[in-house]
């Protein structure tokens, strides 16, 4: 499928992206109208290094993206909930409504939380930012706590034994030391920017959310519309012949107009490279459902008298009917209308006897009926000129000729006995 073709697809199935556009819209709105407002607020806070030795008093580096993990998980939200004495349930946590970001760059977290109102949004964000700066404290007054008992062990073995200078040099340090440590207050971190209650809801809102749904309804009808034209059965315009039969002469217009008919007559008589001085044109003329052959046999000929008067001076126009055996080819500059019949076999039988296949069908025709008539006629080697007409007058015999074409073999007549009309538009003196 080229481009050009998805273009033209979707110019001839624009109601499927119109409708597809509206029901998105429709969509969103109802989605917008269903889903209750929701409001964020943003609480901004610093992270400070962590003591890995209390004792020296050395820090690890804060690693940000692990620090985002524990911010948003679902034990800092627990404590933030029981804070504000909420219950969340199991399905629903508080964590839910929690966005974590961090800034690159920077040791600066910004949590967001989501909440009914804005005074609930701000109450969240802050008790979430508050909760796990306690988490982080007590983590690291927690390491603190070891040292401290790591020290008294000490203290208790060195006063256990006899007492020496060194020994009491020792005790004397390690008591600084824990001193030190007992005075210390450890600070994991601070907030910078306290979340204030939101002056509007979060989301896009109704006008945005109609839009983005249009747009996607837009593209699911792009698929649908390309899909329906893959599947449809019927004709509908000569690329997609075209694409399914391979490259053949196609003429396309209003049956009811002369020109459509004078161009089709034209154009056979041009690809039939029979020399209408010296001899006779035999067309075959079929009309695929809903177009009957003998509704079409007038018209074409009309069409064919008016190419030979207007090449020819003196020619005069008449027809006759008589078997297809008995058909005398002695005349010059003739047109001879071979109706193809209702069967497949004389379809064949008539390809047989002609020089050019015109065949007639519409945008209602049934693609794969019209495609394997056209493969069938080149495989015996026939070329052929379809006309795709529009408003063509249809026969009542139409329903009857579907029947007959789809009738088992068995029940249809040999075709070697199907009798065939045949009209001549000659050359008089």
């Amino acid at each position: 499928m080229t481009f050009a073709y998805i273009l033209r697809t979707l110019a001839r199935r624009w109601p499927i992206l119109l409708a597809a556009a509206l029901v998105g819209a429709l969509a969103g709105a109802l989605f917008s109208q269903a889903t209750p407002e929701r409001f964020e607020a943003t609480a901004s806070l610093v992270v400070t290094p962590v003591t890995s030795n209390p004792i020296t008093g050395a820090r690890e580096e804060v690693n940000i993206r692990t620090e985002q993990e524990i911010l948003g998980s679902r034990e800092v939200a627990r404590r933030a909930a029981e804070e504000l004495g909420d219950t969340p349930s199991d399905d629903t946590p508080l964590s839910a409504d929690v966005e974590v970001a961090a800034p690159t760059g920077s040791q600066i977290l910004q949590v967001t939380v989501r909440g009914a109102t804005p005074d609930e949004a701000a109450e969240r964000a802050n008790a979430v930012a508050a909760a796990y700066l306690e988490m982080r404290r007590e983590s690291e007054s927690e390491a603190s706590e070891r040292y401290v008992e790591s020290v008294d062990q000490q203290l208790e073995d060195l006063r256990a034994e006899d007492s020496t200078p060194a020994t009491d040099s020792l005790i004397e340090r390690l008591q600084q030391q824990r001193f030190s440590m007992a005075l210390s207050d450890p600070e994991p971190g601070r907030i910078i920017g306290a979340a204030t209650p939101p002056t509007s809801p979060s989301g896009p809102g109704l006008p945005a959310t109609m839009a983005g749904a249009a747009m996607a309804g837009l593209l699911l009808g792009v698929c649908l519309a390309i899909l329906r034209e893959r599947t449809d059965s019927q004709l509908r315009s000569a690329e997609r012949l075209e694409l399914s039969a391979g490259r053949l002469s196609v003429i396309e217009g209003n049956g009811n107009d002369e020109s459509f008919w004078i161009d089709l007559a034209d154009e056979a008589i041009k690809r039939s490279s029979v020399d209408l001085e010296h001899e006779q044109v035999s067309v075959l003329l079929h009309g695929v459902p809903p177009v009957a052959t003998r509704a079409l046999v007038s018209k074409f000929l009309g069409a064919a008298r008016t190419i030979l008067m207007d090449s020819r001076d003196g020619l005069l126009w008449s027809s006759e009917n008589s078997d297809i055996e008995a058909v005398p080819r002695s005349s010059k500059g003739d047109v001879r209308i071979i109706p193809s019949g209702t069967y497949q076999a004389t379809v064949i039988q008539s390809a047989r006897r002609s020089d050019i296949a015109v065949i007639i069908a519409t945008s209602h025709s049934q693609l794969t009926e019209v495609s394997e008539l056209v493969t069938t006629l080149r495989e015996h080697g026939l070329e052929t000129v379809v006309g795709l007409a529009s408003g063509t007058p249809l026969s009542t015999d139409a329903t009857h000729q579907t029947e007959a074409v789809n009738r088992p073999a068995a029940d249809q007549p040999d075709p070697s006995h199907a009798p065939q009309e045949e009209v001549t538009v000659p050359t008089r003196d």
